[in-house]
């Protein structure tokens, strides 16, 4: 099994002993702000998610990384990974983390880690990523991992900006 690890975080891929956990992060208040643009998640959407991340895994090499910290093995406390961006076989980081976890640099340690094994071991070319513009959080987590802003526009009713980073620009 792939295994990320980081200063102070463990990344497993998702799977379905996670679907519990992933639906209770998901249904967060907090979470499901930004993420599911403040919809009720259902366990058949999260039991979805996983089939799809493990899709991803087969086909890609990355899906869906379960974030646990090193000090609580085995709790969920976020995800980072890839899907393919909709209707397209681009690879879309995407990522989230409980709310007592924010502010404290996991996302940004984590969705490092992501990229650099998509970069290095799955040997993708560009990876975009996207986010409603008033999740200025999760815009400055982008810049961070040196994205670079490509475009804002409507997507799915919303406001949204994007960015892409090419292998060649990626300095972790």
């Amino acid at each position: 099994m792939i295994m990320l690890a980081t200063e102070r975080l463990r990344l497993r891929p998702l799977c379905h002993d996670d679907v519990e956990a992933l639906h209770r992060f998901y249904n967060d208040p907090e979470v499901r702000r930004y993420l599911w643009d403040n919809e009720q998640v259902s366990t058949e959407t999260v039991r979805q998610i996983v089939d799809e991340s493990e899709s991803c895994f087969a086909d890609l090499g990355a899906g869906f990384f379960a974030i646990e910290m090193l000090d609580t093995p085995g709790e969920l406390v976020g995800f980072c990974g890839y899907r393919r961006f909709e209707g397209s076989d681009q690879p879309e980081l995407l990522y989230g983390i409980l709310p007592e976890f924010w502010g404290q640099g996991f996302v940004t340690e984590a969705a490092s880690a992501v990229l650099r094994y998509g970069f290095q071991d799955c040997g993708m070319t560009r990876i975009i990523a996207a986010t409603d513009t008033p999740n200025q959080a999760s815009v400055r987590v982008l810049q961070r991992l040196g994205m670079f802003f490509t475009e804002r526009r409507e997507y799915h009713g919303l406001d949204t900006v994007f960015y892409g980073l090419a292998r060649e620009e990626f300095a972790g």
